[in-house]
Parts: structure tokens; C-alpha cells; sequence
């Protein structure tokens, strides 16, 4: 019987430490305690922490009835996903720190507004460009970009998309209401016909605030919604229009472009920055520390559950028993571009606010100078979406 546990307990750390190594692996960053997280320990902390499952209703943060409703159906779905540890494990890092253990910033976690016209007009000459040319650079593959064989252009430049991510760090400071480091800018990724977005979160360490700079798509392009979860419950469509920039809580809030586009190209630069006091490892901790001990129990479904499965795509999410493999499109809020205006922000509720303490629209035609943001900064990582 002792050498039956050993081999049981050895099993379950070396699950436990594959998945750890794969989410690592995929985050691009080094596993978080996982040469010494044996299961054993990490309850002992779950415990000493005073953890419970299922979670109560103070657990849950923002603590608002939407925000729980959600959250508490795709903890059940986890419950009931029979596919393997590892996917079960990698399914509760993600839906743990995003429903219980990482903090908001916004009442409703996105919003949009008018990018600086300077900075719009020199992407639109950047894309328009880049789609001239004969032999344009495609992006590598990532699992949950799904398309029928055109992979997404990829239209460089580093100096402008470290110049960009500098400018815009008021805006996305005095939309978050707390002081950010910038982490890198992204793109341009060009999107073509037949993609879709799986659901997902970005990185949990360096992607908290950030921002979807639309720069153009085809002029007769079917709107393309990016479809996004809030702090209350909803699930939104946002239709941008060239020059929306989209502030969203990126590692916090699901989110992707579900539906497939119907279209020529659809072209944006993702931006992302992290609070000035965020410690990546304490973050990371905190979601192990939390996940329940029967991680790995497949429940047994009840008479008359008709809850659909959740299925894992690497770090992303899917419904495939769902039109368009996300059940929160049966009911949507949808918003639609132009946004409001520079400085005037569009958000859940149909809320307008104002941005307080940021430059002028005009001070961006006087920024010419091609300075580098620290080198700390990396624009070279390729998994924003």
C-alpha cells in the first residue's frame, strides 16, 4: 500500500509540474515554484490560507452577481472536462485568477475611445504600405488564432511601436487610475479572411492594462466584433472603427474574436503595460495556492445538467457545442465604432467618461523623436491577440 501511494503521489507532482512547465513554456517566462510545488505542500498553503471550494460569494473579485454567475458555470464545466489533468489544471490557473484572485482596476474592465490622430495617421501609412508590398512576412503559428490557411501579416516596426507605447502611457494610466510600467507594443498583426479568435487571457505578468489600437480593415469587410467578458456578468461585441482604441483589463477579462471574419484584412496594434508595484511571482503564486484539492476529479453529471462542454486550446477557451464554439454569444451587448472622441472613453452601461490629466490631442503632431522606452521592454513576443 505505501509504495501504491508513493507511486500515486509521485504521479500527481509530476502532472502538477508538466503543466506548470507547459503554462510557463507558453507565457514565455520561468514556472513559478514549480521545482518545489509538490501537491501535498500546496495544500498545506491552500489550507494555512484559509481557502474553501466552492468559492463564496466575498471570494470572487469584483464581488457583483454577473461577475459570480459567469464564473461559477465555468468552474462547474471545469468540474465536469474529462480530457486530462493537465488541461483540467490549466483550465483553473485561468479561471482562478481571473474570477478570485486577481484585483480590477475598472468598474466594467474595457472602454473606448479616439486615439491621437497623429498616431493613427502614421499606422494607416505603415499598414497601407506594408499591404503594397509583394512579399509580406507572416506571422508563426498560434494555436489559437484559427484560420483556413491564410495566416495573419505581420508589418513590423519596433522604433515606432516603442515611440507609440511610450506616448500613450498617460491614457492608459489615467483610464486605470494607477501608475504603469510600459511592457512592449505589438504589431501591426494583419488578420485575413476565414480567422477566428479563440477566448483567452494574456499574460498574467506583464499584460494587466491594455489597449487594441484598430488601424484598418477592408472596405467592405463585415464588421469583425471583438467579443470581451466584463465585471458584470455581460458578454460584449465591440465593433471598432480605424483610430478606436480599445482599453481592456487583458489578463483579467476573457476575451477574442470568436466569429469568423468575413473579410479582406483586419489590422490593429495591441499595446500593454503593468502597475509600477506588480510582482509577477506573488501574482502567479496566488493562483496555485487557490486552486481546490479535487483539481483533478471528474464529477459526475447530474440528470438534466445540460451545461456545454469548455474545452482548452493551450491557454484559450472554447464551447464547441455553441455557435461559434462560445455560448456567450446567444446573448451580447454590442457596441459600435466611431468611439466618442479623444479623451472620452465608452463603456459598459453606456457610460461616457473623461480621462483626466492626459496630453493634448494636438501635443502628439510635435512628438517626432524616436526614443527607446528601457530595455526592459520587449516588442518581440508574439502571443497578443
Amino acid at each position: 500500500m505505501r509504495q501504491i501511494f508513493r507511486a500515486q503521489r509521485t504521479l500527481v507532482t509530476l502532472l502538477l509540474y508538466y503543466s506548470l512547465f507547459i503554462i510557463a513554456l507558453i507565457q514565455h517566462q520561468q514556472p513559478c515554484c514549480s521545482a518545489a510545488l509538490i501537491e501535498s505542500e500546496r495544500m498545506e498553503e491552500y489550507h494555512r490560507r484559509g481557502h474553501t471550494w466552492p468559492p463564496q460569494p466575498e471570494d470572487y473579485t469584483p464581488n457583483t452577481p454577473g461577475w459570480r454567475t459567469i464564473n461559477e458555470r465555468r468552474f462547474h464545466q471545469l468540474s465536469l472536462m474529462d480530457k486530462g489533468p493537465g488541461e483540467r489544471y490549466q483550465g483553473y490557473v485561468i479561471t482562478v485568477h481571473s474570477a478570485l484572485t486577481s484585483q480590477n482596476f475598472t468598474e466594467y474592465g474595457w472602454g473606448v475611445t479616439k486615439a491621437p490622430k497623429a498616431i493613427v495617421d502614421k499606422l494607416v501609412q505603415r499598414l497601407q504600405g506594408g499591404l503594397a508590398k509583394q512579399d509580406k512576412t507572416l506571422e508563426h503559428t498560434i494555436m489559437c488564432v484559427e484560420t483556413n490557411s491564410l495566416q495573419p501579416y505581420f508589418l513590423h516596426d519596433d522604433a515606432m511601436n516603442q515611440e507609440i507605447l511610450r506616448e500613450m502611457l498617460p491614457l492608459h494610466e489615467a483610464w486605470s487610475g494607477v501608475k504603469l510600467v510600459p511592457n512592449n507594443a505589438y504589431g501591426l498583426r494583419v488578420y485575413r479572411n476565414g480567422t477566428n479568435l479563440n477566448m483567452h487571457l494574456d499574460k498574467s505578468s506583464t499584460h494587466i492594462i491594455s489597449s487594441i489600437l484598430h488601424v484598418g480593415h477592408g472596405d467592405n469587410d463585415e464588421p469583425w466584433p471583438l467579443v470581451i467578458e466584463d465585471f458584470h456578468g455581460n458578454t460584449n461585441e465591440v465593433f471598432l472603427e480605424t483610430g478606436d482604441l480599445l482599453f481592456y483589463e487583458s489578463s483579467k477579462l476573457l476575451h477574442g474574436r470568436p466569429r469568423k471574419m468575413n473579410g479582406q484584412y483586419y489590422s490593429s496594434l495591441f499595446s500593454h503595460y503593468y502597475p509600477v508595484d506588480w510582482d509577477r511571482k506573488v501574482i502567479e503564486g496566488n493562483v496555485h495556492y487557490r486552486i481546490p484539492g479535487n483539481w483533478r476529479d471528474v464529477a459526475k453529471r447530474q440528470e438534466g445538467d445540460d451545461t456545454e462542454d469548455l474545452v482548452m486550446i493551450e491557454t484559450s477557451m472554447k464551447e464547441p457545442q455553441c455557435e461559434d464554439a462560445w455560448c456567450g454569444l446567444k446573448n451580447t451587448k454590442q457596441w459600435y465604432g466611431p468611439a466618442p472622441g479623444y479623451g472620452k472613453v465608452l463603456t459598459g452601461g453606456g457610460k461616457v467618461e473623461i480621462l483626466e490629466n492626459i496630453p493634448s490631442e494636438e501635443s502628439f503632431v510635435k512628438k517626432e523623436s524616436r526614443d527607446t522606452i528601457p530595455e526592459t521592454t520587449s516588442s518581440n513576443t508574439n502571443d497578443e491577440l
